[in-house]
């Protein structure tokens, strides 16, 4: 059994492999990290042994490591810290496919003004559009019936 400075390099090298496999395959806390230590074992005694102030720093400053790609607010962070984990990746979840579908209004409305400006644009001027044109705004002119052919 480990202990001491030898007992916590052990824990910053599990810390850092549970990093590396994700957050998906292994979230960090203190009972899966207590978990994998015993199962390798590097410790007996119960979870006390990891709430010494040095190792719950270091415990912190992981689990924040591999909050990071996933771009959580603060409230969302403390969520996940307060282990709520499944609730404040739902939430996030929820937040994204709602601005997703904001933006993608949002698209919608302004391709169908841009074809309505082009449209005129087309009907008072010789102007040729190919050139100053998007390839997406190309096919959604070209894509609706009533347009001829740029």
């Amino acid at each position: 059994m480990l202990r001491g400075s030898e007992l916590n390099e052990a824990i910053e090298n599990e810390l850092k492999e549970m990093v590396q496999e994700g957050i998906k395959k292994a979230p960090i806390s203190n009972t899966a990290l207590h978990k994998r230590l015993i199962a390798k074992g590097h410790i007996k005694g119960g979870l006390s042994t990891l709430s010494t102030k040095e190792r719950k720093a270091l415990i912190q400053k992981y689990t924040m490591e591999q909050l990071l790609p996933l771009n959580l607010n603060e409230k969302e962070e403390q969520l996940y810290v307060n282990k709520k984990t499944r609730q404040a990746l739902l939430d996030t979840n929820k937040g994204l496919k709602e601005r997703i579908a904001e933006l993608e209004d949002e698209l919608n409305q302004n391709t169908v003004t841009l074809v309505e400006i082009i449209n005129q644009v087309k009907l008072k001027t010789n102007l040729e559009l190919d050139d100053l044109l998007s390839p997406y705004l190309i096919s959604e002119l070209k894509s609706q019936s009533n347009l001829k052919k740029l």
